[in-house]
């Protein structure tokens, strides 16, 4: 089998790519803080708990010691990790590196951590409550969407279900997954096939990144 070159990056690398303007922006919000807090990976995640509270810069010889020795190479990946994110911020000082929280997801983080959090969401008449459909309902429903998506995607005529997005937004996704030329029938790239062996999840993420970036330019 082939061996798929597109890279479906996950929620973290994507954030990590983020320039330092628009990490700042998202870090605004509580629950995104919360979402890389749960994200993180174990040691990481230990290291930001430890220096929630902590006013002023830490220093990188005290982070060491917070660890044992065979967690070294660990610590090093979690340190590089927070910094991509902008969680921290690696200060040097006469040759002395010292740490410290990125002040606004800090100061976000503690209020959700201490006050709580809960996404607002408004109540649902009880007429639509009672035909609420199954998970299994959900699934099958979530499925099928998916499958005509993906066919309209690939399919170089007009599907019998079409999806809601546009025709130029289909052409954004089709970017490099089919070629084009004069008065000829779009085909599948090379791309385009390594995109079908992907699973459901990488194929979706990598569809989620590809929205995410045209609605940025």
């Amino acid at each position: 089998m082939p061996q798929v070159r597109i890279i479906a990056k996950n929620f973290m690398d994507m954030v990590a790519s983020l320039p330092a303007m628009k990490l700042s922006k998202l870090y605004q919000n509580a629950f995104i803080c919360e979402a890389i807090l749960r994200s993180l990976p174990p040691l990481a995640k230990k290291h930001v708990l430890q220096l929630m509270y902590m006013e002023g810069p830490v220093a990188a010889k005290l982070l060491e010691e917070w660890i044992l020795p065979d967690y070294s190479s660990k610590h090093k990946v979690a340190i590089d990790r927070l910094i991509q994110l902008r969680v921290l911020t690696e200060i040097v000082d006469r040759r002395e590196v010292s740490y410290k929280l990125n002040p606004t997801f800090q100061s976000n983080l503690q209020k959700h951590l201490i006050n709580g959090g809960v996404l607002p969401r408004e109540p649902m008449p009880s007429n639509i409550t009672v035909r609420l459909p199954s998970l299994e309902e959900l699934d099958a429903y979530a499925l099928e969407q998916w499958e005509c998506f993906l066919l309209q995607l690939i399919s170089s005529g007009q599907v019998e279900r079409p999806t809601n997005f546009s025709f130029s937004m289909m052409r954004v996704f089709q970017r490099g997954l089919l070629s084009y030329r004069d008065k000829e029938v779009p085909r599948l790239t090379e791309s385009g096939f390594q995109f079908l062996l992907m699973d459901t999840n990488a194929q979706l993420w990598y569809i989620v990144r590809e929205y995410i970036s045209n609605s940025e330019v």
